[in-house]
């Protein structure tokens, strides 16, 4: 059959917004291993569940899982995809009962592309207006796969609220972080420079190989925390020409903060007010890399358009080093299926000689464990990040009532220990996450453990990798389910916080 796509029954939005679907390289793989198996002359399919958030570009859906076909749900007499009333019931039903999205995906022939053809819009348009009613107004996601002489061909296009949006980009996690751009959808040159001189990743190019190069330049990551880690991985991720970055930091710059901070130079402790750290660093980043387009929210991550940004990139850098940021990190691994890595340090010194130089990385991604499994949540301090400054007050007063009277005052308040990090120390954690993003986004190389830590002053640097997923925990439930797994979150957005970031730029499109 010929394969065009309809424009009558099945029209695009044109305004910008577009979808952007995740899903686990294990699953995949098995929806791959499902779909083609007539290849390469007939069709398969099945139905699939999925998380979404609508956001202000359009949604991110993660995929949950496939509504696998049983022996009689399908035609195989036939060349295409031909649903039995059985099977359609069945999905409509979940949709009323799953908590969660229902889509279809099916493949094209060999030699096809993936443009919808007149029966796909009438199938869609059937199955967007039966399953908008059966799960209550949720969105319907239609996607077609395909291989060809390329590897791997996809379009999708999802409905919602009466509209068809796109789909722009398939993302895969696993232990290569692979990104598919949609037939639909014009080419995406994120970040991309030609030259006819040297390239300056010249040596980068070398070391792993073109590809690589070219992965890295259609790539966005997010960089939570843009201070003595955050700038030096953003310097060194401008550097390997990384084409887009969406930055996060609720505070300017201070002096003290000059020291370690790859972004600040000394006519910056000037400025009246001085400047937001994402300016700076964005500075920094366009001053390498012109190209480059960048988002700077002044704001936290459990703010509600700081993680539809984030949702945009393949990879986030967690270089914060606070507990609720690297539950935040957690949280998102399983529920939206957006990897990243998140790196903290620690020092401590005693009559002027250092005793500690801690760097710990950790990665998170739907397979892997969460923060708590990790061990590296301290439920008390969190609750300390979140109290208002006159909750601090009140507390620290009634902890020193208790002293007086011979109490211990810790059950009232734990004084907040000042973090003694300096620029030797922040950078080298710094560049080692941009070096294992790097990695991650090209599968050229890996971190060696999953979660480690290293101090620089011990022997052997002390390497101590982290313990696996702990059977008690329940991390492994509702991955993927996106915004429907709100009420399973283990962290959000204090009251009184804003619940909006301050947008200072956009480098979306």
């Amino acid at each position: 059959m010929a394969l065009q796509s309809s424009i009558t029954k099945v029209p695009l939005v044109r305004d910008g917004r577009h979808v952007i679907v995740r899903i686990q390289y294990s699953d995949r793989k098995r929806l791959e291993k499902h779909l083609f198996q007539r290849y390469p002359d007939r069709e398969w399919g099945t139905f699939f569940h999925f998380g979404f958030r609508r956001t202000a570009w359009g949604i991110a859906l993660s995929y949950v899982g496939g509504l696998w076909p049983e022996s009689s749900d399908l035609d195989r007499q036939s060349d295409i995809v031909e649903f039995s009333d059985d099977y359609n019931l069945r999905a409509f039903r979940s949709g009323s009962t799953s908590g969660v999205g229902v889509g279809v995906v099916h493949s094209h022939p060999s030699g096809y592309s993936t443009h919808p053809s007149a029966l796909d819009d009438d199938m869609d348009d059937y199955f967007a207006r039966e399953l908008s009613s059966y799960t209550g107004g949720f969105p319907y996601c239609s996607l077609i796969f395909q291989r060809n002489d390329q590897g791997f061909s996809f379009s999708g296009r999802v409905y919602d609220r009466g509209e068809w949006l796109p789909v722009k980009t398939l993302f895969t996690t696993g232990e290569v972080l692979q990104r598919d751009h949609s037939e639909l959808m014009p080419s995406d040159s994120t970040g991309y420079e030609w030259t006819d001189g040297e390239s300056t990743t010249a040596r980068l190019e070398a070391l792993l190989g073109e590809p690589s190069a070219l992965r890295l330049q259609g790539s966005c990551v997010g960089i939570i925390g843009c201070s003595g880690t955050g700038t030096p991985a953003g310097h060194l991720l401008a550097r390997a020409k990384v084409g887009e970055f969406v930055l996060v930091d609720p505070q300017r710059f201070a002096p003290s903060n000059h020291e370690r901070f790859h972004a600040s130079v000394y006519d910056d402790l000037m400025s009246n007010p001085l400047d937001y750290k994402v300016e700076l660093l964005a500075r920094l980043i366009q001053s390498v890399n012109p190209h480059a387009r960048i988002t700077t929210l002044v704001g936290n991550a459990l703010q509600d358009n700081v993680l539809d940004e984030l949702l945009r990139c393949d990879l986030i850098l967690g270089c914060t080093d606070t507990v609720h940021g690297r539950v935040f990190l957690s949280d998102v691994a399983k529920h939206n299926l957006l990897p990243s890595i998140d790196v903290g340090v620690d020092m401590d010194g005693d009559n002027g000689k250092v005793t500690t130089q801690l760097t710990q990385l950790t990665r998170y991604s739907p397979e892997l464990p969460c923060a708590f499994c990790n061990g590296v949540i301290d439920t008390n301090e969190m609750a300390v990040e979140f109290m208002t400054d006159e909750e601090k007050r009140l507390r620290e007063k009634a902890a020193l009532e208790a002293e007086a009277r011979g109490e211990k005052p810790d059950s009232y308040w734990r004084r907040q220990r000042q973090m003694h990090t300096v620029g030797y120390l922040t950078t080298t954690a710094g560049a080692m996450a941009a070096g294992y993003a790097e990695g991650w986004l090209t599968g050229a190389f890996a971190m060696p453990h999953a979660a480690f830590q290293f101090d620089l002053g011990q022997e052997r640097l002390g390497v101590v990798p982290t313990p696996p997923r702990q059977d008690y925990c329940i991390c492994g439930q509702r991955i993927g389910w996106a915004d429907q797994a709100q009420s399973y979150r283990n962290v959000a957005r204090p009251t009184h916080w804003a619940p909006r970031a301050l947008l200072l730029s956009s480098g979306a499109v």
